[in-house]
């Protein structure tokens, strides 16, 4: 019988140990990794924030950075990600006050804004109790309520408020897809999912009129780009081709929005060709 790769250790008092396994660990570590299956909350973390009205320190969920992986974005700018929906976690809500916004407006809040939250939603607003492992859509939906909500009675910026109502839609579509065309909801979630594209086209045309660039992170030419494709999904195709003709002529759009332009111009043709 020929020797183990450990023999002879009994000299040194430690013959019990002569028939230990080599990798024997790296196969019970690799396979203990093959077993776990990833979920929605390995994406997910708890951040600390303090509320700008009442000063309350509070979790929220939050996407860990740069873990999610990108896969591709919608006409409308939605982004899809692999294993998770970022859109869900862009809402901060103190559970104290109630003051709640999209992250990146969250903490400006001018002192007069302040004040009209405190009169109208603080008084009667309810927070949760626990945080969730994770946001369902109807969760996230509602706190994208919260926000839009907030933002109306603060007096926001149109572009504020049109945002808010973009993802919003884009949340809204989310949740169809999970359903199916088959489930009873679907047809309320995609009219829902319409209401809300609609109304941020409304903002971001008001928005252009009486705001300056950036606006909601975005140059002028990203902002006509989208314009012309919630004017193509709400069937304003007078100012879709409008939007399309301004960034094919100029110099400022790089080539990725003329290409992604030229990408909604054959769609607006081929819409109104169906229509006849």
């Amino acid at each position: 019988m020929g020797e183990g790769l450990l023999s002879g250790l009994e000299s040194f008092g430690l013959g019990g140990l002569e028939g230990m396994s080599l990798f024997e660990e790296e196969k019970k570590a690799e396979e203990k990794k093959e077993a776990h299956v990833v979920t929605e909350m390995d994406f997910l973390l708890e951040k600390s924030e303090k509320c700008p009205l009442c000063d309350a320190a509070f979790k929220t969920l939050a996407v860990k950075g740069g873990k999610a992986k990108l896969l591709g974005t919608d006409m409308d700018f939605r982004p899809k990600y692999e294993g998770v929906d970022v859109v869900k976690y862009d809402v901060i809500m103190c559970p104290v006050c109630g003051y709640t916004a999209l992250s990146r407006y969250f903490p400006h809040l001018l002192q007069s804004q302040g004040k009209k939250i405190r009169e109208k939603i603080s008084p009667t607003f309810k927070g949760q109790a626990k945080l969730p492992e994770k946001y369902n859509y109807d969760e996230a939906i509602d706190r994208y309520k919260m926000a839009l909500v907030n933002a109306i009675v603060k007096e926001a910026k149109p572009s504020e408020k049109a945002y808010i109502c973009l993802k919003s839609s884009w949340l809204l579509r989310s949740k169809a897809e999970e359903l199916g065309e088959g489930h009873a909801d679907y047809a309320k979630t995609k009219a829902m999912e319409a209401e809300y594209t609609k109304n941020a086209y409304e903002g971001f045309v008001t928005a252009v009129s009486k705001e300056n660039f950036p606006m909601c992170g975005m140059d002028e030419m990203t902002v006509n780009l989208l314009i012309g494709v919630l004017a193509f999904k709400t069937d304003h195709f007078d100012v879709a081709s409008k939007m399309i003709a301004t960034i094919l002529q100029a110099n400022s759009a790089n080539p990725r929005l003329k290409d992604k332009a030229r990408d909604l111009k054959e769609e607006v043709l081929n819409k109104l060709k169906a229509k006849g």
